[in-house]
C-alpha cells in the first residue's frame, strides 16, 4: 500500500511503501518513511494517510495515527485509523501478510510490490482522479551480512540483486513461498550505467519487529485479537514478539515460545 503525505491542499505525495500485518490497520514501512511524517516543528505526526483497496471496491485514505520506530534498525510501524471511533460495532479491517523470520536460501527469488517515482496527486478537480502507480520488482537473495558493511546501516541485514527505486522503501519483501521475509531499505540505481542489469539492495529482515513496542489502541474491542490479550493490557504497549505470540501478527512456520 502507498504512504501518502500532505503536502498542499487537496496535493499528497507517495513518499514510500508499506503493509497490513494486523486486520485492524497496523502497518510495517521503513523507520526513515516514517520519520519523513513526523512534523519537526511541532513533534507529531503531520498530515498523512495509507491508501487502502477495500475488497468492495471502495478506496478509503486512512490516516496515520501513530508511528513506532526502532532507532537502531531503519524498520518501524504505523497505525491507520480503522474508524472504531466512528463506528465501534463495524471497524475497517484489512488482510494481513504472512511473515517469515527465517532467512531466505542463496539465490532464492524474492519479490516486492512497491509503488516507485510517483508524481504528486493532485485532488483538486473534480474531473479527473490521480492515479498510483505500483509494480513488482524481482531479484535473488545474495547474502546475510551479520557485521554491517555500508556506513548508513548499522545493523545487520540481507544483501539482494531486487531493484529499488524511490518510493519503495517500506515496501514487503516476499520470498518464493509467498511469505514477506523483509523490507525494502535502501538500493543503488545502476539505471544509464554498466551495471545495470545488476541491481543491488538492501533489505530490512522482518525479524526485527518483534523487538519493536507497539501500542495496541486501535483493537475493536469485540475482536478476536482483543479476546487473547490479557485484559489489564488491553491497550496498551506489546512487543512484537507478543503480538506474534497471541495471534495477532502471523508469522508461518510459528514462532518458538520465548
Amino acid at each position: 500500500m502507498p504512504i501518502l503525505k500532505e503536502v498542499g491542499h487537496k496535493r499528497l505525495m507517495v513518499i514510500g511503501t508499506g503493509f497490513y500485518v494486523t486486520r485492524y490497520g497496523l502497518f510495517i514501512t521503513a523507520r526513515h518513511v516514517l520519520k519523513e511524517l513526523k512534523d519537526s516543528d511541532k513533534g507529531v505526526l503531520s498530515k498523512s494517510f495509507v491508501c487502502h483497496m477495500h475488497k468492495q471496491g471502495e478506496i478509503f485514505l486512512r490516516p496515520i495515527l501513530r508511528a513506532h520506530w526502532l532507532n537502531e534498525v531503519d524498520i518501524g510501524a504505523g497505525q491507520a485509523d480503522n474508524y472504531m471511533g466512528r463506528h465501534p460495532a463495524n471497524p475497517l479491517m484489512n488482510l494481513r501478510g504472512r511473515l517469515c523470520a527465517e532467512f531466505p536460501r542463496e539465490g532464492e527469488p524474492l519479490t516486492t510490490y512497491a509503488y516507485p517515482e510517483n508524481e504528486v496527486l493532485d485532488f483538486s478537480s473534480e474531473e479527473e482522479i490521480p492515479e498510483i502507480f505500483g509494480d513488482f520488482f524481482q531479484g535473488g537473495f545474495l547474502r546475510f551480512v551479520k557485521i554491517p558493511e555500508h556506513p548508513f546501516l548499522p545493523f545487520s541485514y540481507f544483501e539482494t540483486a531486487v531493484e529499488l527505486r524511490g518510493g519503495m522503501s517500506g515496501g514487503p519483501v516476499f520470498d518464493s513461498r509467498g511469505r514477506i521475509v523483509g523490507v525494502n531499505c535502501r538500493g543503488w540505481d545502476f539505471r544509464g550505467t554498466e551495471h545495470e542489469a545488476s541491481p543491488l539492495s538492501y533489505i530490512v529482515p522482518i525479524a526485527y519487529i518483534l523487538d519493536l513496542g507497539i501500542d495496541t489502541f486501535m483493537v475493536p474491542p469485540q475482536s478476536w485479537e482483543a479476546h487473547q490479550l490479557p485484559s489489564e493490557r488491553v491497550g496498551t504497549v506489546f512487543t512484537g514478539r507478543e503480538l506474534a505470540r497471541y495471534g495477532h501478527l502471523r508469522f508461518e512456520p510459528p514462532l518458538e515460545a520465548a
